[in-house]
């Protein structure tokens, strides 16, 4: 006995000592060296919630430990457990330390304790370490150690958890599968029993959690949920039980419905989880992982770096957190960027999957086909059946609207784990995108008899149950589908118009799309959104996937976006439509917007105005690298629009200054997969540097004719405020003179444009050509109001100058298409004209919209009216 007692204490004081260097390792000052509340503070930020004791921790380390550590408060444990006495438990003492060092990333200093021979026999020690080795990457050892474990303990349900983690680790999952079928036909047949007695027999909340996330992997890895409809609830019910009857405290629980919800798509029931989880412990693993992957689903990269910055401050070197930056700038389609976070894992951990994965959609996406194949084959003898990384590799190439390479890929993820829903719903997303919606329906009823709960599936589902209803108009290049009941008035007018622009955007970049464009005009922006991106919300208008142009219905509602210039905006999308096509896909971001900003052929817009004058004169405009992340990854809320302004700007100074041919070998050698560092220097004969410094002198000289700097802008301010006396009283002879010398100063503004055309329509001053210049003006930059191009229209048209009455009555219907009174006037202009096809179109046009109109009058959906 006596023996025994000193090796214990001698175990005792090794561990504690091993705690106390590790401690003084991890940059906390002694207590003498600053005062406790200040660490306090340091250990305990103000997002944590406080912590809360119970009497009989007060006074035992080691229970103050345990709680601390169970609420995240890892490095606080650490140092509680340095404090514990010489009676206390060494092997309790270790087992809270090794949680604590493997949640910090301390998976060697972990290995260190469980290694020593008087934590052998220890059962949930030989869980831990097999987890610890698993964290390092040293997989072998990790197999032997849990073979051994089971042997030992072969009703260990943490040993048979991580068992099947293992392997799906390693890329063998008819292993994994094996290791979790264990939970439905092992000889205590748990999940069976679970269904059948409840709460009888289980009263520890964490067996009860491992068993339902077993249970989980083998229902998904053996198509379970399709056989057994009942599965997903009695799983639902398994969690919900673990923290809301066995022990409310127990927060894994709701970190394990929530991996549930996130595994069937569900983000937002996931979310609901995961805050649940964090107001007991915000510094889960496996929770920040969740929240990581949900944040790069909804582009929210900021986000994502958040999540992966609070890895880092618990463990600087979180392998975890370099995948996640890898992910999220691969989201951000810089695979260069995410190159490095990838090489940091490799360098660590040679063999592990995901980063290979990783890498190799890396190189796909850089076109650097041979090396994606060369670390295929490397998964592949390591791992012969894994689907991940082809599925990796397709999802990013999908991303970048590379479908033909991106289903290649996709076939063999699905070849590979035919259970797997994932691989089916990204390729299922990539058919819609693509247009081919028989092969979609076909891949995602595929992926629904897998899962029937998966939220994903099901939208995609619905959504082409709704396109399978739509109306069809089709031309000799496009293919128009619309709702027949809420958007009567789209096949009269979106096909012809877009015949009417394609010989000039496809002159324009030399290439014609090789199939008809098809043009999906959605009733909602919802079904609009997951259309394009598989989410419920974007906020844009109009959005192009290549072959399909996906638009919100340009009417207004609440469950649109408003009227809109649908033609201009049409204009805009199959421009990059041409342009992908002219790249196969190749173009960068920011290239294919500005180019399509180029080919609307319309002014800046007034509102960009004084951003660009800021942005240029306080030096604020992108970088040639950053801007592409000016649209997908916004700082500020002008982010965006800058971007778009600044992409028009760049493409017509090239066009300006180096003629539209530099336009099209840039278009070429994207296209052959040069970078824009490779493209500039070869057509422009400029590195992005050089071009980068002459742009920039460009629009200096742009904006100091605007009349924004302070002397104009005072001058301007003087001279407004009098103009707008002057009409007050009615000296309009004397206010015309103002408002002009007001736009010559600053000519591009919205405001003296306005005065000058109500100035002139004043029978004091009237000036009809002079009225229309300036309406013209306000006009060219309108996208939503009709009202300019209608009292242009009735100028012409009582001037005689029919043609241009026309052309701007249509411009109103194209801003308006569910305005009566556009419909009237160019009805009216049609005859006087004796346009009979045009007359004939109102004809049948105007009484299908008043039909629509009084259909809708009593719903929410209003039509906009005349104005």
């Amino acid at each position: 006995m006596k023996l025994r007692a000193s090796r214990i204490s001698f175990a005792f004081v090794a561990a504690l000592l091993l705690l106390v260097r590790f401690v003084q390792a991890s940059d906390y000052p002694a207590e003498n060296d600053v005062a406790p509340q200040r660490w306090l503070n340091a250990v305990l930020p103000e997002h944590l919630p406080p912590l809360y004791y119970p009497d009989y921790a007060k006074d035992r380390a080691v229970d103050r430990a345990r709680i601390e550590s169970f609420a995240g408060r890892y490095r606080l444990s650490l140092m509680t457990l340095s404090t514990a006495d010489s009676k206390a438990d060494p092997r309790q003492i270790a087992i809270i330390a090794v949680t604590d060092l493997i949640a910090l990333g301390r998976n060697d200093q972990a290995v260190a304790v469980l290694s020593a021979p008087w934590m052998a026999g220890d059962q949930n020690a030989q869980i831990l370490h097999a987890n610890a080795l698993m964290n390092l990457g040293r997989t072998d050892e990790a197999l032997v150690l849990l073979q051994q474990h089971l042997k030992d303990f072969p009703d260990s349900l943490g040993g048979h958890y991580a068992l099947g983690q293992l392997y799906e680790k390693i890329g063998d999952v008819q292993s994994a599968t094996a290791a979790y079928a264990w939970f439905v036909s092992g000889p205590k047949n748990l999940f069976d029993r679970w269904e059948t007695q409840q709460e009888k027999g289980f009263d520890d909340a964490a067996d009860v959690v491992t068993i339902g996330r077993a249970v989980d992997r083998w229902a998904a890895m053996t198509s379970a949920y399709k056989d057994s409809p009942q599965l997903n609830d009695a799983l639902l019910n398994l969690f919900v039980r673990a923290y809301d009857a066995i022990d409310r405290s127990y927060w894994p629980a709701h970190v394990a419905a929530a991996e549930y919800w996130q595994a069937h798509d569900n983000a937002k029931a996931a979310e609901q989880e995961l805050e649940a989880a964090a107001s007991d412990n915000p510094h889960d693993l496996r929770a920040l992982k969740i929240n990581a992957r949900i944040a790069l689903q909804e582009f929210n990269f900021d986000a994502c770096d958040e999540v992966v910055q609070l890895m880092r401050d618990l463990d600087p070197d979180s392998i975890d957190a370099d995948l996640l930056e890898a992910r999220n700038l691969l989201a951000q389609r810089t695979p260069e960027n995410a190159l490095r976070p990838v090489q940091r894992v490799l360098a660590k951990q040679p063999k592990n999957l995901e980063a290979l994965g990783l890498l190799a959609a890396v190189n796909a996406l850089e076109l650097h086909d041979d090396q994606t194949t060369a670390v295929l084959k490397q998964i592949d003898s390591m791992a012969p059946q894994d689907a991940t990384a082809y599925e990796e590799v397709a999802q990013q190439l999908a991303a970048m609207r590379q479908y033909p390479r991106s289903e290649a890929m996709y076939k063999i993820a699905v070849e590979r784990a035919p259970w797997w829903t994932a691989a089916r719903n990204g390729l299922g997303l990539l058919y819609t995108q693509s247009g081919d919606e028989d092969s979609a329906r076909a891949t995602l009823e595929a992926a629904h008899t897998l899962d029937p709960y998966n939220l994903q599936t099901t939208n995609y589902l619905r959504l082409l149950d709704d396109l399978d209803k739509f109306a069809k108009s089709e031309t000799q290049h496009f293919v128009v589908f619309y709702d027949a009941t809420a958007d009567p008035i789209i096949p009269e007018y979106f096909g012809d118009y877009l015949e009417t622009v394609y010989t000039a955007v496809t002159n324009d970049f030399q290439t014609q799309p090789a199939v008809k464009t098809f043009i999906e005009v959605f009733p909602t922006h919802d079904a609009f959104s997951v259309r394009t991106t598989g989410s419920p919300w974007i906020g844009t208008v109009g959005a192009s996937t290549g072959r399909v142009i996906a638009l919100v219905s340009p009417r207004k509602g609440e469950m649109t976006m408003g009227t809109f210039n649908w033609a201009q905006v049409l204009r805009h999308e199959f421009t990059h439509t041409v342009t992908l096509a002219a790249t196969d896909n190749r173009i960068p971001h920011w290239f294919t917007e500005g180019l399509a900003v180029w080919e609307e052929h319309s002014p800046l817009r007034w509102e960009w105005i004084p951003m660009l004058y800021q942005a240029v004169n306080e030096d604020q405009l992108f970088t040639m690298d950053n801007l592409t992340w000016g649209f997908i990854r916004p700082r500020r809320p002008i982010d965006r629009q800058l971007a778009y302004a600044q992409s028009f700007w760049i493409c017509t100074y090239i066009e300006q200054t180096y003629g539209h041919d530099a336009i099209l070998k840039m278009l070429d050698g994207f296209r052959d997969g040069l970078s824009q560092d490779e493209v500039f220097p070869r057509v422009l004969g400029k590195s992005l540097s050089e071009f980068s410094e002459e742009f920039h002198n460009w629009t200096r000289k742009q904006v100091a004719a605007w009349g924004y700097d302070p002397q104009t802008s005072k001058k301007y301010a003087d001279l407004r405020d009098r103009g707008e006396e002057l009409i007050k009283s009615h000296q309009y002879k004397e206010a015309v003179d103002v408002w002009e010398r007001i736009v010559a100063i600053r000519p591009v503004d919205a405001l003296p444009h306005q005065r000058l055309a109500g100035l002139y329509l004043t029978k004091e001053m009237r000036n009809v050509d002079k009225a229309i210049e300036h309406l013209s003006a306000l006009d060219a930059v309108e996208l939503k109001d009709d009202r300019f191009a209608k009292r242009i229209s009735r100028l012409e048209r009582d001037e005689g100058e029919m043609p241009r009455a026309i052309a701007e009555a249509k411009r109103a219907v194209y801003t308006d298409p569910y305005d009566p009174d556009a419909h009237q006037l160019l009805a009216e202009l049609f005859e006087k004209s004796g346009d009979q096809a045009g007359l004939a179109r109102e004809q049948r046009v105007i009484p299908v919209l008043q039909k629509w109109i009084e259909d809708n009058s009593q719903r929410d959906e209003m039509p906009s009216g005349g104005n």
